[in-house]
């Protein structure tokens, strides 16, 4: 690792990133930060900025790296990750997992990773989880999501800060951490899976992304970035105001939730959505039986009277939709 100080190459990089702990209010100072390092471009860099910076905001790096075992090579990789970390002076932390093999790769090491990370946040009372994710990460992400029809709130991407978790480098470019890293004389390691096309990521950037930059110019790429930082600040706003609104209106027993129509007609599809969402709660293949109801909601409009209708939450629940309320009744409540 490289030496710190704000100052020398890289010194524009590192001004941004600071700009992004402040706006984003993701560090304030004092903090213990546990840092994610795979040893690739983007977390080495992550962390040789943090390091710039730690004096100034007075705080504590520790590391973690997650050797997922797939590479040849992986082992060799943590060792020499562990030995930089080492060499700057700070602890690593590193487990190694197995088993990975199979359908879902990325998804099942996603979470045995942050599952890593939270558990280690916990043993030394880290404040926060800072990863590597850039802008490019942001764009694929909301593009993925939007192939598959995902809502606002999911379709904004990566946020920016998620609970324990911050993204420094989320309004950076990859190329640039990989700039960076090479003027300022950092070595890091390209994951061959960065350029597996079976996983979705890598699709979306080399067959959507790189035609979009091609035929628009990089410029496209940091509007997008805009577009998901925009839905993901809208979605906020309208997930708070639902909740202000579900407060005053929703009445609540043991598993099952109540609207009066009355209450839930001024109300636009998009925040009555997010009323009954949070009235169900986390349940698998939510989204159907939600929408379904919305839509009797609209047909019944300015009815006054009519049979109940009843929607399946996928065998969880069930939501009821008459002239006078909507009820919801998790798990195996019966209506």
């Amino acid at each position: 690792m490289s030496s710190t100080g704000l100052s020398g190459p890289g010194y524009e990089l590192v001004v941004r990133v600071r700009s992004a702990l402040e706006r984003w209010r993701m560090l304030g100072g004092g903090e213990t930060v546990i840092v994610a390092v795979s040893g690739g471009p983007d977390s080495t860099c992550l962390l040789d900025v943090l390091m710039r910076q730690s004096e100034a905001l007075s705080l504590r790096l520790e590391v973690a790296h997650v050797d997922h075992g797939l590479q040849q090579q992986s082992a060799d990789i943590a060792a020499q990750v562990s030995a930089r970390v080492a060499e700057a002076g700070l602890d690593a932390h590193v487990i190694r997992l197995s088993g990975l093999e199979g359908p879902n790769l990325q998804a099942r090491a996603r979470t045995l990773r942050y599952g890593f990370f939270e558990t280690l946040a916990q043993k030394l009372a880290a404040h926060r989880i800072a990863t590597g994710h850039t802008l490019d990460d942001r764009v694929e992400t909301t593009l993925g999501r939007l192939i598959h029809g995902a809502p606002p709130e999911v379709l904004a991407g990566i946020p920016p800060v998620d609970g324990l978790r911050i993204r420094p480098l989320i309004g950076i470019r990859r190329g640039e951490a990989r700039a960076y890293c090479e003027e300022r004389g950092l070595s890091f390691f390209d994951d061959p899976a960065n350029d597996d096309d079976r996983f979705e990521r890598v699709a979306v950037r080399n067959e959507v992304v790189t035609v979009i930059e091609r035929r628009w110019g990089p410029g496209a790429v940091r509007a997008m970035g805009a577009s998901s930082e925009r839905l993901w600040e809208d979605a906020r706003a309208l997930e708070n105001l639902a909740g202000r609104i579900y407060a005053g209106i929703a009445e609540s027993s043991e598993n099952r939730v109540t609207f009066e129509r009355s209450a839930l007609g001024p109300l636009d599809r998009a925040l009555r959505r997010r009323l009954l969402q949070l009235a169900v709660g986390r349940l698998r293949d939510r989204s159907g039986g939600i929408e379904a109801a919305l839509d009797a909601l609209d047909e019944q409009e300015g009815e006054s009277s009519g049979r109940a209708l009843d929607f399946s939450l996928a065998g969880e629940g069930v939501i009821t939709v008459s002239a006078a309320e909507v009820r919801v009744a998790r798990g195996h409540a019966e209506s």
